[in-house]
């Protein structure tokens, strides 16, 4: 009895140091069962076939290591194109097989990020993006929102630009419109400073020139909602010797006026500019007196390349708030 206890040991031992089984059918017949023989290590061999993982999850991985590229394709067997991700040369790249590029691209020296484009469809306010619209940082997280140029603050836009080649009356003592500039209505896209630039063109003629010099002084003033809010003048003197004027044409003057004026978003208002002749000197009494009046200006030349018409100008540029 006791040498059977020892040879059931033994084999037991044998058995287990085998890492070995065997086991009955159940048709009587014996099974060698190796328990290594289970085990599957997937690093060494290539799989044959792909891998299904379809309602599965790959879970509790310390790290995955991918040598080369995966390749995401299109749940649709109707299109072949795919995305990867990747890392070549130090640049990790999202690669669009479609493009033939990244669309994506990470240096990883200096973690610089390209794209090769980018759109913000909908701002943090629900805003959407409109043609020549901005996305503007509204705090330091980075949050955005679309907003046109003319309402980001400190923006300077262009708001309108006009002129008159009609001239003002000639020779009058009193403040008269100029045409083309008689109430211009100007409705604020935003509120603001309205910067306006006034060019002026102050004309005194040569047929009313009759002593040498006659000196004419012009006064022109920006009038905004039929208060004045800027004001400009010019002073010509004139020669009645031929030798002495322009070409043979008339004697004029360049005036530039600059108004600065608080505006309200939506608020419409009235701008005018008028002009008159204020003094007029070198005269006597059998001649009449010599005036100006502001519009436009033909310079007469030797050729017709050297002739031209300047006409006054009146712009509007909003600086918003």
């Amino acid at each position: 009895m006791k040498k059977i206890t020892i040879l059931l040991l033994l084999l037991n031992s044998g058995l287990i140091a085998a890492q070995t089984k065997t086991v009955l059918g159940p048709h009587g017949e014996r099974i060698t069962i190796n328990p290594n023989g289970i085990n599957d290590n997937l690093g060494n061999h290539t799989a044959a076939q792909t891998l299904n993982l379809d309602g599965n999850e790959i879970s509790n991985v310390s790290d995955i290591f991918i040598k080369k590229e995966a390749q995401f394709f299109d749940q649709s067997n109707m299109n072949n194109n795919y995305f990867s991700l990747n890392k070549t040369n130090g640049t990790f790249g999202i690669y669009n097989s479609l493009a033939g590029k990244n669309a994506l691209s990470i240096d990883e020296i200096n973690s610089k990020t390209t794209v090769i484009s980018a759109q913000i469809p909908k701002g943090t306010d629900a805003s959407l993006p409109q043609k020549d619209y901005m996305a503007v940082s509204v705090d330091e997280n980075g949050n955005v929102i679309w907003k046109p140029i003319y309402k980001i603050k400190g923006a300077t836009t262009f708001q309108f630009l006009v002129g008159s080649s009609i001239n003002s009356a000639y020779n009058s003592p009193a403040f008269n419109d100029l045409p083309g500039f008689n109430n211009y209505q100007y409705t604020a896209q935003a509120t603001g400073t309205l910067v306006l630039k006034a060019v002026l063109i102050s004309v005194v003629p040569n047929t009313a020139v009759k002593v040498t010099p006659t000196t004419v002084k012009t006064e022109m003033v920006i009038n905004i909602n039929n208060t004045p809010a800027a004001f400009g003048s010019s002073l010509i003197t004139a020669a009645s010797n031929d030798s002495y004027v322009n070409g043979g044409g008339d004697f004029a003057a360049s005036t530039v006026i600059y108004c600065h004026y608080h505006v309200t978003e939506g608020t419409t208002y009235k701008i005018s500019i008028q002009a008159r002749t204020a003094d007029q000197t070198g005269t006597i009494p059998y001649y009449p007196s010599v005036g100006s009046y502001v519009g436009s200006y033909k310079h007469v030349g030797e050729t017709n390349l050297d002739t031209f018409n300047v006409s006054s100008s009146l712009m509007g540029t909003l600086i918003t708030d």
